[in-house]
Order: C-alpha cells, then structure tokens, then sequence
C-alpha cells in the first residue's frame, strides 16, 4: 500500500541565489536583523538597476530626437534616404529601450520574489514563537506580501526614472532657456503634488491598515468558533458590532482612496496642461525666430517624459507608504531575535529528564503559574501528574518540550537544555500530545507523519502502536482521507488517537502526553493503555498528565501540583498508600525526608 505523502522540493528561492545570496536568519549576532540583511543585499542590486535605468532614460530622448530631425532636416531638406535611415536609426533604438526595460522588470520582479521567500517563513517562524510564548506577533505575511508588490511593481522604476528628470530638464534649456525654465517650475510644481500626498495621506494610511487588520482578525476569529456562536446565539449580536466597526474602518478607507485619486487625476491633469503650455511658449519663441518647429515638438515631449515618473510615483505612494511601513513593523518583529546556532547535533537521548527550580511567568499579567519545580526522572520510567484545573499541569509540558521557555531554571534531557536542543533534530526523538490536539490539512497520513517525508512503514507502525491502524483503515479513503483546513471531518476522540500515533512516530526516547484520554471511549482508552505499557517495556521516559487514577497503573513515579507548586511528589506506591487510589492533590502533603529528598506522608 502507497500513502500519498508531501513531496520535498528544493528551496523556493534555490534558483535566484546567483543573483541574491540568501540573508541568514539565525546569525551568530544577534544585533542583525534579517529585514536588515535583506535590504542589504538588495541594494546591491540598485548600482546594475540605476546603469542599466540610464541607458533606458537616454533612450526616451530618441522619439523627441526623431521629432527634432524631421522637422527641421527632412522637411525642409526633402532628403528621403535621411528619412530612411533616421527611421531605421530610431526603431533600432527603441527595440533596445525595450529589451532594457523588460531586463530592468525582470531583475525587480526576481528581487520582489526573493525577498518574499527569504522573510515569508522567519516571519511566519518567529510569529509561532511570539504565539509560544504569550506575545502578539507585530508582523505578518502581509506585510512580506506588501514589500513584494513594492519591490515588483512600477513604483520602484517610478523613483529610477525620476532622478532622470533633471536631464531632460537640462535637455529642454539647450533647446531654449526660456523653455528650460519652464520646465525646471512644472518639476517643482508637480512634486509638491506629491509631497501633498503623502502629508495628506502618511498618518491616515497607518491608521487605517490597522483598523482593517483588526477587522479582518476578528472576522478569521469568528469564522473559526462558529460551533460556539451560533448554538448560544451570539451571532447577531457579534457580528453586528463587526459590521459597524468594518464599516466605519471601509469609510474611511474609501474616503482616503478618494482624496488619493483626487491628486492623482489633478497630477495627470496638470502635466498634460503643462505639456500644452509649454508646445504655446514653445511656438511664440518659433514666431520671435529663437526656436525652431521641430525643437518647439521635442521639448513638449521630452517635458512628458521629465514629468511622467513624478505623477507615476504620485500613483505609486501608497504601495512606498505600505512598504515603508511593513519594513518598520518587520523590523520591530525581529528585533532582539537571536536563535543560537546549533553546531553540534546531539545524539539521540536515552530519556534522563531533570527539572530544575523551574519558574513560568504568565504572558502579560507576570503572574506566577509554576513556581520551583524540581524533580528527576531515570530513562525509561513514567511519570503521571495529577493536580486541579490551573495547577499548572499543561504549562509544564510545555516546558518539558521546549514549546515554552521557563522564566528561570532548567528542563534538561540527558542533561542537555530543551531549550537549547536543535528542535529539528530533538523532534524525532520527542512525542508529545498537547491537551488540544490540532490536525493539520492535509492527509491523516500526512498528519501522522509529521508533514515530513517518512516510510509507509513508520506511519503504519505508529498507527499500529497507538491502535489506530483498524480506524484508519474505516475512514471514507483510509490514510488518504483528507482532514481537511481546521480538522472538522474528524471527531474529538479520532484526533485525539491520530494525534498519540503522531507523537509515537518513529522510536522516541521521550514522551509528554497531557490528558491523553480526555475524549477517549472505551476503546481508545484500552488502545491507549497498551501504548503506554508497550512505550514502558520499549524503555522510553514517559509523562503523562491526566485526572483518572486509573493512570497510575503504568506509573513509577507521581508528581502532584498544586497552585503551581510541587504538592507531592515521590513513587507511586506512596500515593497508593494514601486513603487507596483516591485523586492524590486531595489528600497528600510533602515532608522532606532526612536525605533532601521528597517523600509523602498523610
């Protein structure tokens, strides 16, 4: 039997690496930012851009060139062989002025694709981080979306062509300075369009991207808990505040978006007005003899194009007030963001796991939610934690994976920081089954497989060992069945095995599993119970949170929290000796014992 699995693919950016080397996200300072590095190496492409922007420029000036020529040689002349080749001449040149500009288009368009993959998985990495630990991620994909069509667009080209303009300026003053004056004000003129733009534009531009990223947060957020919503009837009500508030967010959208193509439309409108004025000055200099017809022509075209980049980057603020401010939110997100560099990949552990004087801070509040925790675990024993709702059990699994750092001490595994540990090459050695268990889209296959590119055979094994395989097997396309975006076609208790055979993939030496049973029936609890004695005579280090005595059947040592702290904690035959196999935070206290270690007592 074949199970479809994700297929590897090299690096998305693999093939534009000659012409942009790849900004490394973890950098051994950790003063580098990698928006930093990025817009590092893609100025390196402004000096080829601006050379090749020049020639591209100096091109423009061959159909007022062309024009000049046949006004004021060819007309007057009759010569048709001059004609000829003037024609010849300037199709030639204007063949490359189109090569030029599509090469200019393709190194941005590159650039704009680069610079997309190189920040889209840091961005998506580090807001998964901010997440882990409590924060708010300040950027997101749509920002790494908002440099790419910056990067890739006209807008860039706008500001290459614009530093041109005073050539054409100087253009025209050769022709006449009377008309080089002219055009030097309609420069001057047009810009300040422009500046008004953006004074106009800056600060409601800002504030209204972030009402419309809120909104668009919120509407995400309801779409996920329609299961709640709809059956307490709080659609209406939500929703109807969602709309005012989007509505007024849209209003003021929309009424920026007017006062922007208002000084767009004036912008288009006062060139082609300074155009015609400068063709009605340019024949009254031809009336006084200071000016020939054909200079009188070349000038009003060249004035367009001196003119053109200025009203296109009027055009194009938007996106350079959106890419400025994607860079600055992208910058804040990485800032102070150091991931060590992993030089040395450690060998599989046997399982040794010991929590030292461990202390967890909730995000926001800073309130403790663990406070000293210290124990050990040998290889190969099983730990189960009891302890009341907010003890604090969930917390420290996600201490015990590394998911979530403690604010201080140390979780080691085989003495090594979790924290410290590559998690690419501590996760096959690691399983863990969090208390909300999330499928991924994708295949059931897939999902088992951790997304990665495994054997058939480890995927079957897996299912086999957490007793899922005959499940499976019943699903509508067995391990091809798709889960689908948010795992609704499967049940609570089928995500929850599917999710014990995900954390028993391969041959871990470690295993964290928080309230395993929570959805369980009959079956699945038995399927479970096997799992964890088959994990026990394997030798593997297992911890397993739960509120059912029944746990303690696989277990060599109990650990009991409470308000965050270690109530008791010692082997199981203590606990059982404690008013029979009664939930053990009810009735347990913790005495130190004359060799500094834990023990229990009534």
């Amino acid at each position: 039997m074949q199970i479809r699995r994700l297929a590897g693919s090299a690096h998305p950016h693999s093939r534009t690496k000659p012409l942009l080397q790849s900004a490394t996200f973890m950098n051994a300072n950790p003063d580098t930012n990698i928006v930093d590095t990025t817009k590092k190496a893609v100025k390196r492409l402004f000096p080829p851009l601006l050379i090749v922007s020049c020639v591209v420029n100096l091109l423009l000036l061959v159909s007022a060139i062309y024009m000049l020529q046949i006004y004021d040689r060819v007309l007057t002349t009759g010569s048709f062989d001059t004609l000829v080749w003037l024609t010849v001449v300037a199709l030639f040149a204007l063949i490359i002025y189109g090569i030029l500009e599509q090469v200019r288009r393709m190194i941005l368009g590159r650039a704009s694709f680069w610079v997309e993959s190189e920040l889209s998985e840091p961005t998506l990495r580090k807001a998964m981080s901010d997440r882990l630990t409590g924060g708010n991620p300040k950027a997101n994909l749509n920002d790494v979306a908002n440099l790419r069509s910056f990067l890739g667009g006209d807008a860039v080209l706008a500001f290459f062509d614009a530093l041109w303009t005073p050539i054409f300026i100087a253009f025209i003053w050769l022709l006449h300075p009377g008309l080089g004056v002219f055009a030097l004000c309609s420069t001057i003129v047009l810009f300040l369009f422009a500046l008004t733009n953006d004074i106009l534009t800056r600060n409601p531009n800002k504030e209204i991207s972030a009402k419309l990223r809120q909104s668009d947060t919120a509407a995400q957020q309801f779409l996920e808990s329609g299961e709640t919503i709809r059956p307490l009837g709080m659609g209406d009500a939500l929703l109807g505040r969602w709309q005012s508030f989007q509505a007024d967010a849209r209003r003021e959208h929309q009424n920026l978006k007017e006062k922007t193509s208002g000084l767009v439309s004036a912008s288009r409108a006062l060139r082609l007005a300074l155009q015609v004025m400068i063709l009605g000055l340019g024949a009254y200099f031809v009336l006084q003899g200071n000016l020939t017809a054909g200079g009188m022509i070349a000038a009003s075209i060249v004035l367009g194009r001196a003119l053109a980049p200025i009203e296109r980057s009027i055009s194009a603020w938007k996106g350079f007030v959106a890419a400025r401010t994607a860079i600055t939110r992208l910058r804040d997100h990485f800032a102070g963001e150091f991931a060590p560099d992993y030089e040395v990949n450690l060998p599989k552990p046997l399982g040794q796991l010991q929590v030292e004087e461990v202390y967890c801070l909730a995000p926001y509040s800073g309130e403790p939610i663990l406070e000293n925790i210290s124990f050990a675990l040998e290889p190969g024993e099983t730990l189960v934690v009891f302890g009341p709702s907010g003890s604090g059990k969930s917390t420290l699994c996600r201490l015990l994976v590394g998911a979530w750092q403690p604010t201080r001490g140390h979780v080691r595994l085989d003495g090594a920081d979790v924290g410290n540990w590559n998690p690419e090459n501590l996760g096959p050695w690691l399983g863990y089954l969090p208390q909300n268990v999330e499928l991924f889209p994708g295949t059931v296959a897939q999902n088992i497989a951790r997304m990665r590119d495994v054997d058939d055979s480890m995927v079957i094994k897996a299912a086999r060992e957490a007793g899922v395989h005959d499940l499976v097997l019943r699903l509508p396309h067995g391990y091809e069945t798709d889960v689908g975006l948010h795992g609704g076609r499967i049940s609570g208790g089928q995500r929850q095995r599917l999710g014990l055979a995900r954390a028993l993939l391969g041959d871990p030496s470690f295993i964290v599993l928080d309230e395993p049973s929570s959805n369980l029936d009959q079956e699945g609890d038995a399927a479970l119970a096997a799992a964890l004695a088959r994990s026990k005579n394997l030798g593997r280090t297992v911890v397993v949170v739960t509120h059912r005595p029944a746990g303690l059947r696989t277990a060599d040592k109990v650990l009991v929290l409470k308000d965050g702290s270690v109530a008791a904690f010692g082997p199981r035959e203590k606990i059982l000796q404690i008013r029979g196999q009664a939930p053990a935070y009810q009735t347990v206290r913790t005495v130190q014992s004359s060799s500094g270690n834990n023990a229990l007592a009534e």
